[in-house]
């Protein structure tokens, strides 16, 4: 299992995001608590009214997804998937407050996506203190007793102790942005990513109205991509992502020979 963690401060954005897959036919609801999970104003009306519970948190959203080898779709029924969540949920200390857990169907590997209140019923804040690392423990254990396929940590993280926090946010950007381009075989398909993630994507456009750049924002801090890494300039992303297109036309013609494919576009 690969799990990624976002703390944020808007509920209405993360709620959108989610009911977007489900409107589409693209997922369901595992599971929730002390929310209305059929309507995106009603599920953020609920997150909201409990938040007030603790107002000094502006950090109140908890999001992380889940997410498993396209192999294991077979054996990740709802009801393991809803159960993994629970264990995970219980074992993040967020079991006490508001949660919804919904399953998206929209990419070839099965996943799902915890939306969690930082502020639990009784008005307490659940600590995100180091929560990459307690997550990445819990999911190593998780895939032990759900006999998953054991993954090493999802990324080697550098450590960034001594490097001031502009800098640190960069860094961990940059990871995101690589991870979700090497995946993508079209610019809306790694725009898409990009917004699981969290991540804005912005393209500039000349007067003819072509892409030629491209920027990418979370939380306040925008960066283009560029500053990110050659590679990340908006010429490096669409060479990447042509290559990942082709190698995936060509995989596809060892199954079927005759079929054709169109190509990305802007």
């Amino acid at each position: 299992m690969i799990g990624k963690t976002r703390i944020g401060s808007s509920f209405k954005g993360c709620v959108i995001y989610q009911f977007k897959k489900l409107n589409n036919n693209q997922g369901e609801v595992l599971v929730s608590r002390g929310v209305r999970d059929y309507d995106v104003a009603a599920m953020t009306q609920d997150f909201e009214q409990q938040r007030q519970l603790n107002p000094r948190l502006g950090l109140a959203v908890w999001h992380t997804s889940i997410s498993f080898p396209a192999e294991e779709a077979p054996q990740l029924t709802n009801d393991k998937m809803t159960a993994i969540a629970l264990d995970y949920l219980q074992g993040m200390g967020l079991d006490k407050g508001q949660y919804t857990v919904i399953r998206h169907d929209d990419r070839p590997h099965p996943h799902f996506h915890i939306v969690a209140n930082r502020v639990a019923d009784d008005g307490r804040s659940v600590s995100d203190s180091h929560n990459y690392a307690r997550s990445e423990e819990l999911l190593r254990s998780l895939e032990v007793k759900y006999n998953l396929t054991p993954v090493r940590s999802q990324e080697k993280r550098q450590k960034l102790t001594n490097v001031p926090a502009h800098d640190r946010t960069r860094i961990r950007l940059r990871e995101e942005v690589q991870a979700c381009v090497q995946q993508a075989r079209s610019l809306p398909a790694f725009i898409q990513a990009l917004a699981e993630e969290g991540i804005t994507a912005q393209l500039y456009h000349n007067v003819a109205g072509a892409a030629t750049g491209i920027s990418f924002e979370r939380e306040g801090q925008r960066f283009k991509g560029s500053q990110l890494a050659r590679t990340l300039s908006f010429g490096g992303l669409s060479r990447t992502i042509e290559h990942n297109h082709t190698q995936e036309r060509a995989r596809q013609a060892v199954v079927r020979p005759r079929s054709t494919g169109p190509g990305w576009g802007y």
